[in-house]
């Protein structure tokens, strides 16, 4: 019970304050009769001393050396008896008291202490009685609100019920979690956040469990409590207030309430990576060939998104991080995995990844442009590998498989397509390289309803420097029809024969697909 309560409602109201009239907000935590020459040895803080004055010195230096020992000590104030043995206090006290904001009140004599003690102390058990009740019923509030609400709105709304006081929660750069009242400004939540973490941590803010008063940057004061997970602190709890001060009570609900929000965040925290974990199991399983491709597996995996229909490029994003990863590392991988994840759902697509080691693989559908995703993931030293598109369940795993060729010729800061080394890795003796150069230079030229014509055409282009009339009348054919085949060719490769790169990669293909011919005879 605060001084001024105790004024107003107990017999003090018969007291005259003297001194320290601009201190009435003190709390009283009991009533205490002491009249001995030693009186501060038998004083503790917030207690309100009641006195005859019998010992008080009269002198005006010692006067002013008890006040401010007395001051010091953290009395809730000094209640003197008069006008038996003091008159009054003395004016170098009440000046004193005046400079320590130390309450001094002057009693009737008449009026017993027996009278006080009982009156206050009274009120005070009774006040802490209903406190305890209230603690109770807002204990039961947010904890039936922890169990029956699926978000922290229901939490916001639970304390405001119960204190009669907005609320919010909003995680560590002013995301709005949980509101007690609609329409809360998300940007004034984050420019709070931001202006109160300029010179400090959230952590460093908030150094104890115990709930702190903000009143700068704020219409109205407000209490923060911090939702810890660990030393870490992962969000804020606000009380706001039309008062001036916060009630001992408010405190404890906020303290209650900031461990039910950590504990629901650190639930939806592990559920998220749950699901991350799975999602990454599966898109593991079909770059690795290992998913079975039963109905319900299906199913599921049409669930997280991937279609069996679909057209995807496997890619692969290398990080400049030395094996085994260590606790930064792995944070680090973490990190990029979550922009990998925010970049492909800001495109619009699911985004199937899967983690290993210093590398972040994920599924991408066709038609999004590698780029795309590159530029959101870029960090200094990292590569991203990029398969051709594929599709199905053997498509996935044959897509890891062009990435896998890809990772000895990463380079840092670099995006690369399965294309770019292709070929290199044909002319260095690849078998698989050889095959693929042949699939993608010659294969596509046949037709089972039309024959080998334009196979016919690309391997005699090649055989004879691309001279187009000793390719005509080596296929004994008019010069237009050449022609006329020679775009058909370059459309359906997406070559242009006048770049001597594409006619040496055609012209390399097509001898390898001789040899592999002969090789089958």
């Amino acid at each position: 019970m605060k001084l001024d309560a105790a004024i107003e409602n107990t017999v003090l109201r018969e007291a005259s304050v003297v001194a320290g009239a601009n201190a009435m907000d003190r709390e009283i935590t009991w009533v205490h009769i002491v009249d001995h020459p030693e009186i501060t040895n038998w004083l503790k803080p917030g207690e309100l001393l009641l006195t005859t004055g019998y010992n008080w010195p009269v002198d005006d230096d010692e006067s002013r050396s008890m006040v401010r020992r007395l001051s010091e000590i953290g009395l809730a104030g000094v209640v003197l008896a008069v006008p038996h043995f003091r008159e009054h206090f003395t004016e170098a006290a009440i000046e004193e008291a005046n400079l320590c904001y130390l309450p001094l009140l002057e009693l009737p004599w008449e009026i017993p202490f027996s009278d006080i003690m009982h009156d206050v102390l009274a009120r005070i058990i009774n006040i802490q009685a209903e406190t305890i009740r209230r603690s109770d019923h807002i204990h039961r509030t947010l904890t039936e609100a922890a169990l029956e609400g699926k978000n922290l709105e229901g939490l916001a709304k639970a304390l405001k019920a119960a204190l009669d006081k907005s609320a919010t929660v909003v995680s560590i750069d002013g995301t709005i979690l949980g509101a007690s009242d609609p329409g809360v400004d998300e940007a004034r939540e984050r420019l709070l956040v931001k202006k109160l973490t300029e010179l400090e941590s959230l952590t460093a803010f908030f150094e104890s469990s115990t709930p702190k008063v903000v009143s700068e940057w704020v219409a109205r004061p407000r209490l923060g409590g911090a939702i810890r997970l660990g030393e870490e602190v992962i969000g804020i709890v606000w009380l706001d207030s039309n008062q001036r001060e916060f009630e001992e009570l408010d405190s404890r609900a906020l303290e209650h309430a900031a461990v039910i929000a950590a504990l629901h965040l650190t639930y939806q925290r592990e559920l998220s990576d749950q699901e991350t974990r799975l999602g990454y199991a599966f898109v593991a399983g079909l770059l690795e060939g290992k998913f079975s491709a039963t109905p319900s597996a299906i199913e599921r995996a049409q669930a997280s998104g991937w279609s069996e229909n679909r057209n995807y490029r496997v890619c692969l994003v290398l990080l400049n991080e030395p094996i085994p990863l260590s606790i930064e590392g792995f944070t680090r991988r973490s990190r990029t995995a979550d922009r990998i994840s925010q970049a492909m759902q800001g495109v619009g697509v699911a985004p199937l990844m899967s983690v290993s080691l210093n590398q972040v693989s994920f599924l991408l559908p066709s038609e999004i442009a590698p780029d795309a995703i590159w530029r959101a993931v870029r960090t200094e030293g990292s590569a991203m590998a990029v398969s051709r598109v594929h599709q199905g369940v053997i498509g996935m795993a044959q897509g890891a498989e062009d990435v896998s060729a890809l990772l000895p010729l990463l380079k840092p800061g670099k995006l690369h397509d399965f294309d770019e080394v292709l070929f290199p890795r044909a002319l260095m003796g690849d078998g698989d390289a050889r095959r693929l150069l042949i699939d993608k230079m010659i294969e596509p030229l046949g037709n089972p309803k039309r024959g080998n014509a334009l196979i016919d055409t690309a391997l005699t282009l090649a055989k004879e420097g691309f001279q187009l009339l000793n390719t005509a009348k080596a296929l004994d054919i008019h010069i237009s029809t050449l022609r006329y085949r020679v775009e058909r060719i370059e459309a359906m490769l997406s070559i242009s024969l006048d770049n001597p790169d594409d006619k040496f990669k055609l012209q390399v293909a097509a001898q390898m697909y001789v040899l592999a011919v002969e090789e089958k005879l």
